[in-house]
């Protein structure tokens, strides 16, 4: 189940993603390191480790993202 109906929408996978791919989009990179997502996830108050590697496990899963340490890519 990608949102429980028990869950804040604002920390759920889809949405944390959706933040991750709309910084990727604004930066206009092809690739971005954890730590720049994390800063950036920390303006929208998503100060929690684990939304953040949901979040990066749903888009992979999707694959929408993939990962070549330290960096993240969008496909």
């Amino acid at each position: 189940m990608l949102v429980s109906k028990d869950e804040n929408i604002k920390t759920s996978a889809v949405y944390v993603g959706s933040l991750v791919l709309q910084h990727i989009k604004n930066t206009k990179k092809d690739k971005i390191t954890i730590f720049e997502i994390a800063e950036n996830l920390q303006k929208n108050n998503i100060i929690s480790y684990r939304h953040i590697v949901f979040a990066l496990m749903f888009l992979y899963s999707c694959k929408i993202i993939d990962f070549k340490e330290p960096y993240i890519y969008k496909l």
